[in-house]
């Protein structure tokens, strides 16, 4: 193919924010993450479209919307602007063996000391730096390259990443010791009609999980307190200010010994899950630190086994 006149002069800010607008489908969102304003967005965008001569997004009052040139453009562009971001970076900020892991506070105060610990004693040569963020800006840091890896709870919003399962996590009835039900083996969903519930206000999608299995089990009537922190719900419930419904995971960072972690029935599970971007070669590191937390989830579970011992 022949190209006549001039090529194009496209900025990389411009490309940056033409993958941002891509995956947010919002001229909001993508200032927010550069820091700019809406009609600055904007105008960037059309002035890319103009210079190239191509419509990449339709918009509306409502919505915006990846034309097919643009999702064919996103599909070219995408990869080169993570590349050229990384070539970008200061050496220091990407040494070889250093790897940016990012995690939500409710798993890295129970999971990952276990894995990050079995991960060391296979490659003591690789150094691990923790981002310990929420769920949705640990889902940000990994799209924008500053995290190589994540840890989240599964949920929706995963077309841009590849995800790996690294083990299911049920909910538990947090209860004191003085509490009617703290002999009982398991708590069915029924029982906790009219409780007062205490539950964590996150973005994890816990709240969303029990919300759903309440509602599907009829369970009406009760009180909900909400909180965001674990350790704040099992001090509510340790006082006997209600039952705290928990991730199974969180008992493993549980200090109070006078609380009892009594499975929920019928099962609501959630997956724990380990992302990184799509479309985006991996440092020698990186993989290897993928490869063996993805290969080793029993390293979780042999912790919980050893707290529920």
């Amino acid at each position: 193919m022949t190209v006549e006149g001039p090529l194009p002069s496209v900025s990389l800010h411009q490309l940056r924010l033409f993958v941002t607008l891509a995956r947010h489908r919002s001229f909001t969102r993508a200032g927010d993450d550069f820091g700019i304003t809406q009609s600055a967005v904007s105008r960037s965008i059309r002035e890319l479209e103009d210079e190239i001569a191509l419509r990449l997004f339709d918009r509306t009052t409502r919505q915006v919307a990846l034309t097919d040139t643009g999702r064919k453009l996103l599909a070219r562009i995408a990869p080169l602007v993570e590349e050229l971001e990384a070539a970008l970076r200061p050496d220091e900020a990407r040494a070889p063996g250093i790897v940016h892991l990012a995690c939500s506070g409710g798993l890295t105060a129970s999971v990952l000391p276990s894995l990050l610990a079995s991960c060391h004693e296979q490659s003591p040569d690789i150094s691990i730096a923790l981002l310990d963020r929420p769920q949705s800006a640990v889902l940000q840091l990994v799209r924008s390259g500053e995290a190589d890896l994540g840890v989240v709870i599964a949920r929706d919003g995963f077309d841009e990443l590849i995800a790996e399962p690294l083990f299911d996590d049920g909910l538990a009835a947090v209860v004191s010791e003085s509490h009617r039900l703290s002999g009982v083996g398991r708590i069915e969903w029924h029982q906790l009609r009219g409780q007062p519930l205490i539950l964590l206000d996150d973005d994890t999608g816990s709240l969303a999980a029990i919300e759903a299995a309440l509602a599907l089990h009829a369970v009406s009537g009760a009180v909900r307190q909400r909180l965001s922190q674990s350790a704040a719900a099992m001090r509510m419930a340790e006082a006997g200010l209600g039952i705290a419904i928990l991730p199974m995971h969180t008992r493993i960072a549980c200090e109070h010994a006078s609380l009892r972690f009594i499975p929920i029935t019928p099962v609501a599970s959630r997956t724990v899950m380990l992302v990184r971007r799509r479309s985006h070669a991996l440092r020698a590191s990186v993989a290897t630190v993928w490869s063996h937390l993805s290969a080793h989830p029993q390293s979780y579970l042999s912790t919980l086994q050893a707290v529920e011992a």
